[in-house]
């Protein structure tokens, strides 16, 4: 039996094209497992269950050969293994065609090494252009990564607005910005000077390691992370929207911890918003990739607290 497999590496990326190759190949649909993960790991769902279901006699049918793996040793290791098992792999568009199933020919042993060796040479100038066009555009000032939903206008309005005391939900009104967004790009306030000696960075934050008290502290509007208590009414308002913001951090053990952070104390590096799709509140994380999937124990966090983590993000309070 004729089995496909199709891969991508990231999610935005369609499987379309080499599912159609695959089936006008002969290869029926139902039997054509697909994956949208990087070639880089083994660790693949769609790749798992195609292994597990392959019997002797099987052939597996890709596209290209770098569909199943993007390094020498990896591919090599899978088509010994299957041929082992008496599965052979066979492409259909690389400029060399092989077929594993066949042990007997030593060109298409040969064939297998030159393939997987030009997809791990592909990818490793693949990741070495990525970088010089990052640097490059780094050096020239220029903001790398996705297009940010927030313009310049709409955030020197938020600074503008929050300086003048509006309130997060003000200033969310007033700009359409979701809270979220918000906490992710505005600034941090500058600290107000009480004696004559110069103003610290505002870059160098005090961060405590002190597990969140928010809850069960006497006093509303002390910080519990960096213990800072504001002084005029004016600040109190802003100060105590802060606070109702809930920061999670993964800590080195494995354990999501919960805190609260005010204005000289959050994290603005790497900071990745959790909104709900119907009303845009939701968790800060820090530590996390921006553009990566949710670590699943921060999606247990979410879960244990009534949100649905299927497709849509949506809040306890609208499931």
């Amino acid at each position: 039996m004729e089995l496909g497999y199709a891969r991508v590496s990231t999610t935005k990326q369609d499987l379309d094209r080499q599912i159609d190759a695959l089936t006008t190949a002969g290869v029926d649909e139902q039997r054509i497992y697909v994956d949208k993960k990087s070639g880089a790991t083994t660790d693949r769902p769609g790749l798992t269950a195609l292994l597990e279901y392959a019997r002797d006699g099987d052939v597996i049918v890709v596209h290209t050969l770098d569909r199943l793996g993007r390094t020498v040793r990896d591919t090599l290791n899978l088509i010994h293994d299957l041929r082992e098992r008496g599965v052979g792999v066979r492409n259909l568009a690389d400029p060399i065609r092989i077929d594993s199933s066949d042990p007997g020919d030593p060109m298409a042993q040969l064939a297998v090494v030159l393939l997987a060796l030009f997809g791990q040479m592909e990818r490793t100038y693949s990741l070495e252009r990525a970088a010089h066009a990052r640097a490059v555009a780094t050096a020239k000032g220029r903001r790398i990564g996705r297009p940010s939903v927030v313009s310049e206008a709409q955030l020197a309005y938020a600074v503008q607005l929050r300086d003048g005391g509006a309130t997060v939900a003000e200033i969310v009104a007033k700009t359409g910005l979701t809270r979220s967004t918000l906490y992710r790009h505005l600034p941090a306030r500058p600290a107000e000077p009480v004696t004559a000696a110069p103003t610290p960075s505002a870059h160098a934050p005090k961060v405590s390691a002190e597990p969140d008290t928010a809850a069960g502290s006497e006093d509303r509007l002390e910080c519990p992370t960096c213990g800072y208590r504001p002084e005029t009414r004016r600040e109190m308002i802003p100060h105590l929207d802060d606070l109702d913001t809930v920061w999670l951090h993964l800590d080195p053990g494995g354990q999501v911890g919960e805190r609260r952070h005010c204005a000289r104390c959050q994290p603005h590096e790497q900071v990745v918003a959790v909104s709900c799709t119907r009303c845009g509140v939701g968790p800060l994380i820090s530590g996390i990739d921006a553009g990566g999937e949710l670590p699943a124990l921060i999606l247990r966090w979410l879960e244990e607290r009534g949100w649905a983590t299927g497709t849509n993000l949506v809040c306890g309070h609208h499931t």
